[in-house]
């Protein structure tokens, strides 16, 4: 049906461009170009819409020399299929915004109602019938349209079954959520995100089945709202018509992140516990790893199949009734700093900072390495400790994640100072030997010198400064911080330990919870 609806508006217009007056016939020839280059060729789609309906409008005046005014608005009928097509086509391209909740026309309807209207008006003002006549077949065809999908669109057109899900603080979640179609038309529903972390996939979607599947992806912050809802659009097959409404679609129930974490801990601890026999507080009973081979004495644990009978401690294997082992500390062995600070700037903050706290000490407990904490605020160093027992180090890190406090404004802070970058380029200048370069070293000293005192007298510096001398030993450094105002003295400490033969690990508190969460699970 649509071919010869093509193929006769193209023997129209060369109908009309042969019997046209001479004055008249090159308009009818260029638009039959106009026409085989955006009907047939690669003319852009958007462009089909007016032209279609400029065809039903001019047709009628092209053939009013040859049949009459009355009868020359027959000639547009045929082209009513072709717009019909192509606003079909158009619709599904149309950008949707919603702008509220309720129905409204579209742009392309009331483009469309203006242009009409604007020409009915001017073939009134000049006696043209016929066009008029043709303006009255576009507007009874595209009102026609317009009652029925008021009749056949109910409002909402759609709604989800809502689905209560229970979700970690941050934790990436992937749940499908059923649509139910209302409508008795095949229109478009667009589906809008007021959240940069809620997503729906997919966005668009025909709605041509009585039940649809859309998958929700959504990294929940903590403040985030319990319930969640889309902004959709829906788009009759035409696009004419649009009905904005909100569609609720998740119920969330959201975790923080220290919780999860402090449930992490106490659990592991009461499985870890061994009978409440204070010799076993170094103990960790589900412990894979062998039995530490070493000269200095580290701590007591159950025994474990292929233990040496060398290592069993027979004086506390007769008191608890349990096969008790000892453990050595080698001195090849690397222990733990926790370096915290404890000063945050917001709630959220203050979850993952918790969070990463309590997931690392807990993954030190499960490695059996012994730790150290150094913990600091903005004010100064809150505590330090010496190595500690597995145990003990996340009993510590437990009780400092509850006296993290929000207590700094969200100020911006210039770029950290790059420590390494700024020593090496102290050392090539005063290679040079040039002036030039000795002046610019000397800047550039100023700004290490500048550095290392504040770095001095921050309670970041103080607090390591405390703890690793307590620990007397070259020992992996991890820094948690969310780098607000100990950010250039972390900096420059990072520097002055990796010179000393420490190692130090920087904690990224947005980027750290997953691969933690299953070191400990």
């Amino acid at each position: 049906m649509l071919w010869l609806s093509r193929s006769y508006v193209a023997i129209a217009l060369l109908t009309a461009g042969v019997f046209s007056p001479l004055v008249y016939a090159p308009i009818p020839w260029l638009v039959l170009l106009a026409y085989i280059y955006l009907e047939f060729g690669a003319g852009p789609a958007r462009f089909k819409v007016p032209l279609h309906l400029f065809l039903s409008l001019s047709l009628p005046l092209f053939f009013k020399p040859l049949v009459g005014a009355w009868v020359s608005p027959a000639a547009a009928l045929p082209v009513i299929s072709l717009l019909d097509h192509s606003l079909r086509q158009f619709a599904l391209s149309q950008e949707l915004i919603p702008a509220g909740e309720g129905r409204r026309p579209s742009r392309l309807f009331l483009m469309l109602a203006l242009s009409l209207l604007t020409v009915g008006l001017v073939a009134l003002a000049l006696g043209s019938w016929g066009l008029l006549i043709s303006c009255a077949v576009v507007a009874g065809y595209l009102a026609a349209i317009a009652v029925l999908v008021l009749r056949r669109t109910s409002v909402p057109p759609a709604h989800a079954d809502v689905v209560s899900c229970r979700v970690l603080a941050g934790d990436l979640t992937r749940i499908p959520v059923k649509l139910a179609n209302h409508s008795r038309l095949a229109g478009q529903l667009s589906l809008a995100s007021s959240y940069p972390w809620f997503h729906l996939i997919p966005a668009r979607l025909v709605m041509d089945k009585e039940t649809l599947e859309v998958e929700a992806s959504f990294a929940p912050p903590l403040a985030g709202p319990t319930r969640m809802a889309a902004w959709a659009s829906f788009l009759d097959p035409w696009g004419l018509l649009q009905v904005d409404f909100s569609l609720e679609m998740l119920e969330l129930f959201v975790i923080p992140r220290a919780r999860y974490a402090e449930w992490l801990a106490r659990r592991y601890l009461e499985v870890s516990r061994s009978g409440g026999q204070e010799a076993m507080a170094s103990a960790t009973p589900a412990s894979p790893r062998a039995s530490r081979k070493g000269m200095e004495f580290y701590g007591l644990r159950l025994y474990q199949p292929g233990d040496s009978a060398k290592v069993i401690d027979w004086k506390h294997t007769l008191k608890l009734r349990q096969v008790i082992v000892k453990e050595f500390l080698d001195t090849g062995v690397e222990a733990a700093v926790l370096a915290v600070n404890l000063s945050v700037t917001d709630e959220e903050e203050r979850d993952k900072l918790a969070y990463s706290l309590i997931t690392t000490a807990l993954t030190l407990a499960r490695e059996n390495i012994p730790s150290a904490l150094a913990a600091y605020s903005h004010q100064g160093v809150v505590a330090t400790t010496p190595l500690l027992d597995p145990r003990r180090a996340l009993l510590k890190a437990l009780g400092l994640a509850r006296e993290i406090r929000v207590s700094l404004s969200p100020l911006r802070y210039l770029e950290v100072p790059n420590v390494t970058r700024l020593r090496g380029n102290l050392s090539r200048l005063r290679q040079s030997g040039e002036e030039a370069a000795t002046r610019l070293a000397e800047l550039l000293q100023m700004e290490h010198t500048a550095l290392n005192k504040a770095a001095q007298g921050n309670p970041a510096t103080k607090a390591l400064s405390a703890a690793l001398s307590l620990v007397k030993r070259k020992v992996n450094v991890v820094i948690l911080s969310g780098h607000n105002h100990d950010a250039e003295a972390l900096a420059f400490n990072a520097y002055t330990l990796k010179e000393r033969g420490h190692k130090v690990i920087q904690v990224e508190l947005e980027n750290q919870r997953r691969p933690l969460a299953r070191a400990v699970q």
